[in-house]
């Protein structure tokens, strides 16, 4: 882009030392041969020289500021792109976060469910165990107690 833009500066630059040739205006086209009913027309720039170089340099000055100008996007677009990066990093790890602590709490009530679920073996109330009585160890043991007068 910048090649190109000087290249036209140096074409204006040498076009304005040669000598203005004729143009024909031949319809709507433009041409530096006559055709027929062609209309002649004058190509010299009429601005003095010193209005010619005061063009240049405005011209070399707004060049400059475009260039400034061109710097300073470049740069403010690469500072918005870090910061949307960044933005992603943390919202990635939010999610990631948020994704976390959502397992474990579905994990937590998971573990609940099956306590909950899980009967308890040492309450059955549904089962009704009868139990004799142990038989006596010794013969002594199996005579009544003697009663009293």
């Amino acid at each position: 882009m910048r090649k190109y833009s000087f290249l036209g500066l140096a074409l204006a630059m040498a076009s304005a030392q040669l000598p203005a040739q004729t143009l024909y205006r031949c319809g709507n086209a433009y041409r530096d041969t006559p055709c027929p009913n062609a209309i002649a027309l004058d190509a010299r720039d009429p601005r003095t020289p010193a209005q010619s170089a005061q063009a240049e340099r405005q011209i070399a000055k707004d060049a400059a500021l475009a260039q400034q100008m061109e710097t300073a996007r470049l740069q403010a677009e690469a500072a918005a792109a870090k910061r949307l990066q960044a933005q992603a990093r943390r919202e990635a790890e939010q999610e990631k976060k948020r994704l976390a602590d959502a397992k474990a709490l579905e994990r937590a009530q998971h573990s609940q469910e099956a306590l909950v679920l899980k009967p308890n073996k040492k309450q059955r109330d549904d089962v009704f165990t009868v139990r004799s009585p142990k038989p006596p160890k010794n013969a002594a043991s199996a005579a009544p107690p003697p009663k009293s007068p």
